[in-house]
Order: C-alpha cells, then sequence, then structure tokens
C-alpha cells in the first residue's frame, strides 16, 4: 500500500516516540526515575550517569531496560544529522526527480530508524553508501551508476492490446507447451552440423582448468577466411555447448567460473525462434509504419563508432558507417538477397536494429519494449541470462543480412547473445590478448574496437597480431553464448539471421589485461 507523504510522516513520527518516562524505560525490576532525580532530557549528563551507577549498583534498574541521558543525547545528535541529511536530499530529489520532499523525507528517515535498530546507525549507512559509489565508480567500469530504485517487472514489457492479440493469435497456432514440436523445429532451422576440428571434447559438470582451448588466430582466419560465408563442417571450436533442460547446472556452474559457454533449446527461446521464423510475424510485429535505428556501409564491414566533439576528432578519422532509419520491411528487402553477386564485400549493407530499454534509465525509447515479452528470459531478473538485473542495459536486438561482419572489439560487461533465427560465426578470444589486438585507444570514436582488417591482416603494419590466441562457435536458432566481461568478439553473419543481446554487471578481475591496452 503506498503511503501519503503526510501519512509517511506521521508513522516516522510514531516511531521516534518511544515509550519512556522521564529517559528510562520500566520493567518488573526497575523503578522510575523521576525528571527530579536528574535523569530527564534536560537535567546535567554527569548527575544523569551518577544516578544510573547508584540504581544500577543496588540491583534497582535491569541494565538491558536502562536508558541514559547520554544515550538520549547521543541518539538526539544522531538524530538532528539524519534530519539535515535527508532534508537536504530531499532538496537535491526535488530539483531532479517529481517525487515530493517530504515523501522523500519519511522514506529516508524510515531507513535511518531500521539501521539504527539494527545496530548500524547512520555513520554505517553513509559509509555503505560512499562503499556503494567506490563499487560503480571502480567496479563498474564505462556503465552508467547503478540503478538505486527497485525495478518494478509489472511495468517491464508491452502493454498495448494489439501486440497481445498478436501473440493471441500466434500462440493459438504454435502451442507454447509442446517441448517435442519445437525441438524438431529447432532441428528443421539448424540446416547444418559443425565439428570442432580436433573431435569431440568432455564438459565436465566444472570447467576444467585449462578450459576453453584457444588455437593461433591466423590458422582460424586461414582456415576459414572472414569474407567466405560458404559454411566449413570443421572449426576450431572449444566452448561448451549445453542442453538446457538436462544440463542447465552444468552452464550455471561455467557461468560462476565467468568462462564461456552455450546454452541451447532453452524453451522460451525456442517458442520466439519458432514464431519469429513464421514469414508473417515480424512483419504483423514491425510494421512498415515502425521506422527503427539501422546501419548501412558501403562494404560488408561494420565498425561501431560515436560520433566526435569537433575539438577532438582525429585527423584521419571518417566515419566507418551512416546511422538511418529504416523499417523492418524496407531492410528485409534489401537484406532477404539470394543472388551472392549482389552481396559482394564491395557491395553495399544494411544492418537493422531495435533497442528496448527496461529498466535502463540511460535508454531512448524507441517502441521495442515488446522484446521482454518476445525474450522473456532478458527480463531484469537474476537468472543464468541476466546476472546483475541492477546493471542491465536493456535489449538489443540487430537483424544481420549475409556476409555482414562486425569488426572485433570488447564490451565492457558480461554478455549474453541469443540467435532467433539464421547463423552467426563468432570468433573469441581472451582479455589477455589484449596488448596484441591493436585497439583504438580511449576516446577515439571506435575505441575498444580493434584497427586490424581480420579479412586481410597486414602483419607488416600489425606484426604482434599473429600471437593473438582465439576459437570460433556458429550460433543458430536457439543458442545463446555467455561472453564473460572484456571478452574480444569478431562476428559473421553467414546467412539472414536475427540476434538479441543483454549485458547485465562486470567482473573486477577482467580489467586487469585491459588495463595494458590502456582502459581503465
Amino acid at each position: 500500500m503506498t503511503m501519503s507523504p503526510i501519512s509517511r510522516g506521521v508513522a516516522v513520527t510514531n516511531v521516534l516516540q518511544q515509550p519512556v518516562n522521564g529517559g528510562v524505560h520500566t520493567s518488573d525490576k526497575s523503578v522510575l526515575v523521576s525528571a527530579n532525580d536528574g535523569a530527564s532530557f534536560s537535567s546535567s549528563t554527569r548527575r544523569g550517569i551518577a544516578e544510573k551507577k547508584r540504581l544500577l549498583n543496588d540491583g534497582v534498574i535491569d541494565r538491558e531496560n536502562t536508558v541514559t541521558s547520554l544515550q538520549i543525547f547521543i541518539g538526539a545528535i544522531m538524530f538532528l544529522f539524519g534530519m539535515v541529511t535527508v532534508i537536504l536530499h530531499g532538496v537535491v530529489m526535488k530539483s531532479f526527480t517529481d517525487k515530493d520532499p517530504l515523501g522523500v523525507l519519511a522514506n529516508n528517515l524510515e531507513d535511518n530508524l531500521r539501521n539504527m535498530n539494527q545496530g548500524r546507525g547512520m555513520m554505517s549507512k553513509k559509509f555503505d553508501s560512499k562503499f556503494d559509489m567506490k563499487n560503480n565508480k571502480r567496479g563498474h567500469r564505462g556503465l552508467p551508476p547503478k540503478r538505486q530504485e527497485p525495478i518494478h517487472l509489472d511495468e517491464i514489457g508491452e502493454k498495448s492490446e494489439e501486440y497481445w492479440n498478436l501473440r493471441k493469435e500466434y500462440d493459438k497456432k504454435f502451442p507454447p507447451d509442446d517441448i517435442h514440436r519445437l525441438r524438431n523445429t529447432m532441428s528443421r532451422l539448424r540446416e547444418r552440423n559443425y565439428t570442432p576440428i580436433e573431435g569431440k571434447f568432455d564438459c565436465p559438470d566444472n570447467p576444467p582448468k585449462d578450459y576453453p582451448h584457444d588455437y593461433p588466430i591466423m590458422d582460424i582466419l586461414d582456415h576459414w577466411p572472414p569474407d567466405d560465408t560458404a559454411p566449413r563442417q570443421k572449426i576450431f571450436q572449444s566452448i561448451c555447448v549445453f542442453d538446457y533442460i538436462t544440463e542447465s547446472f552444468k552452464a550455471e556452474n561455467y557461468r560462476k567460473a565467468e568462462v564461456p559457454f552455450v546454452i541451447r533449446d532453452d524453451p522460451a527461446m525456442m517458442r520466439a525462434a519458432e514464431r519469429w521464423a513464421d514469414p508473417n510475424y515480424l512483419r504483423k510485429l514491425l510494421p512498415e509504419s515502425s521506422r527503427q535505428r539501422a546501419e548501412y556501409s558501403h562494404n560488408n564491414h561494420f565498425m561501431y563508432w560515436n560520433k566526435p566533439k569537433p575539438h577532438k576528432k582525429p585527423v584521419a578519422f571518417k566515419e566507418p558507417t551512416e546511422y538511418i532509419k529504416m523499417s523492418y520491411p524496407e531492410w528485409l528487402k534489401k537484406a532477404n538477397v539470394t543472388d551472392d553477386r549482389l552481396l559482394g564485400v564491395d557491395q553495399d549493407h544494411w544492418y537493422f536494429r531495435l533497442i528496448a530499454c527496461g529498466s535502463f534509465q540511460r535508454c531512448r525509447p524507441s517502441g521495442s519494449e515488446f522484446m521482454f515479452d518476445e525474450l522473456p528470459f532478458f527480463r531484469p531478473v537474476e537468472s543464468l541470462y541476466v546476472v546483475d538485473p541492477m546493471h542491465q542495459m536493456g535489449v538489443h536486438c540487430r537483424f544481420g543480412m549475409k556476409g555482414v561482419i562486425a569488426e572485433n572489439h570488447f564490451d565492457a560487461s558480461r554478455n549474453m547473445i541469443a540467435v532467433m533465427g539464421g547463423e552467426r560465426r563468432y570468433i573469441i578470444s581472451d582479455p589477455a590478448n589484449c596488448p596484441n589486438m591493436y585497439l583504438y585507444p580511449k576516446g577515439h570514436p571506435s575505441a575498444r574496437h580493434s584497427e586490424v582488417d581480420w579479412s586481410s591482416v597486414d602483419q607488416h603494419k600489425f606484426p604482434k597480431f599473429p600471437s593473438v590466441r582465439a576459437h570460433e562457435i556458429v550460433l543458430q536458432a536457439g543458442d545463446a553464448l555467455y561472453l564473460p566481461t572484456n571478452y574480444f568478439h569478431y562476428i559473421i553473419s553467414l546467412g539472414l539471421n536475427y540476434q538479441c543481446n543483454t549485458r547485465s554487471g562486470q567482473v573486477e578481475e577482467a580489467f586487469r589485461p585491459i588495463r595494458l591496452c590502456g582502459f581503465k
């Protein structure tokens, strides 16, 4: 039940009115010390302490039920200090939010009183606040401050009747509880099988010490050049693929160990992949009137960039792509090309994007909040997919056309990447490879990204690059890849595909190797 500001103020006042008489609690063994005995709030502290000692020595007052004037005096000072603090806090909150200052005051007083009753006091709370700020600054590099307000799950997702009527139509068409049908659908959507180049390897309950095995980067690129989307049956795969229904416990262990893995065939993920495979579903979900952010490139390479300030723009910097707006039907018409001659590396390519904000406060809504209903496993609840809900950064979807390459980079957070359709090849590398990656420096518009063109490596210009070690995995419909904090990844779209990811929090230890590259 929500209390009005006045009710909250009265509640706080009632908490402060303790059942005391002359500053001393009573019990079966105690007597009242009146104001004339020198123990009232207005008496001197010295006389009050002496009176207390005399009564204690006589066995008249129980130690556990005694409140001395000194304790009351200290409590009053702490209370006044808290009042000033929370009043100032209320003024600030009034400046930046729509909250009423009296309500903020009441809530903060209640918090202080609760902490004092637990023996912590306001100074402990103040210290905890500093500790949280320190963690936000040092433990979450590159991320917005940790969300302080609680997450209201009933406010997450799509509320329109139009969307839920569409879902009702397709839930009737594809009954969501038929696991056998869902598995058969996934088998049909996965056009081929990929096998590790060194044969099958074990995936025990907990990751082995040398997991995952890595290979020289040039061996991977020579075996399967990035610009070549023709499938290879054998790949340099060394990360485990776990079945959600039978091996989730293994995935949890690998996630806690902060190593990469793939989780496959989560029923909720299979349901979404089945809907998205229907040729009409996404057209209805994303009609012509819904124009979203997209990226355009004159070739098949896409490198993320931020618009630099004029006085900080690097002299030789050229914007690698163009940010545009387009609808899903527009993108699909350009992307759904069957003639490979129109998909050459020097042909135009487009990358379609959707962003669902959810509880992420530093996010501009784009009308895609239904993604939290399409992909309920990405809702801001602690899970295998969302490790730190308070640091979740929304859901980002990228629809790729055949041949699109997202250049090598790292993200300063945990990343869970789900593929709803098509195939994406990921070349993955541990953060320890940072010194050999030739990253654009901090402050550059494409910071965190490698300057090396993996499609045509210039070993004279980048002599240390061949020392990089990596491994690869091809994600298909119903697969989700866990990438720990700061893991490098290079992505190739092997055909038309749909991928969504969410990021949530980070691990401090993962920044040690990144510091060597100038990222602190």
